[in-house]
C-alpha cells in the first residue's frame, strides 16, 4: 500500500510488449520472467518481478484499444490449443474484461467507440 498522498506509477508496463510476450509465451507468469530477464522490467516500489495480474491487465488494455490485432493474437492462441475463437466467445469475453478494467465513464466512452458490442452487455 502506498502512503497517503503519494501516487503510484501504474505505467511501468508497456501494454503492447505485455500483449506480444503473452501471445508468444502463452502465459502471464512466463511473461513476468521474460520482462525481468530480457527487458529488466521490475516493480520499482518493491524491486521484485512484476505480477502476472499486472501483465494481464496491461495486455488486455492493449487488446481493448486495438481490437483487430488483439483478436487475431487471442485467436492464434486458441487455435494453437485446438479451439476456434468465434464471435459468440469473443464478444462476451471482451465485454466482461472491459467491465472489469474500466470505470463506468471510460466503459461508456469505449462502448460508444465499439457500439457493435452493446448487444453483448
Amino acid at each position: 500500500m502506498c502512503p497517503i498522498g503519494l501516487k503510484t506509477n501504474k505505467k511501468i508496463l508497456e501494454p503492447k510488449l505485455c500483449f506480444d510476450l503473452w501471445i508468444e509465451t502463452g502465459s502471464t507468469y512466463k511473461t513476468c520472467r521474460v520482462l525481468r530477464d530480457r527487458y529488466g522490467v521490475i516493480n520499482p516500489a518493491t524491486g521484485k518481478m512484476v505480477t502476472a495480474m499486472g501483465v494481464w491487465d496491461a495486455a488486455w488494455r492493449y487488446i481493448l484499444e486495438n481490437m483487430v490485432e488483439g483478436r487475431k493474437g487471442v485467436s492464434d492462441v486458441w487455435r494453437a490449443n485446438g479451439e476456434i475463437l468465434e464471435d459468440r466467445d469473443w464478444y462476451p469475453l471482451v465485454i466482461r474484461v472491459a467491465k472489469y478494467l474500466y470505470s463506468p465513464k471510460k466503459l461508456a466512452r469505449w462502448l460508444e467507440k465499439h457500439s457493435y458490442l452493446t448487444p453483448y452487455l
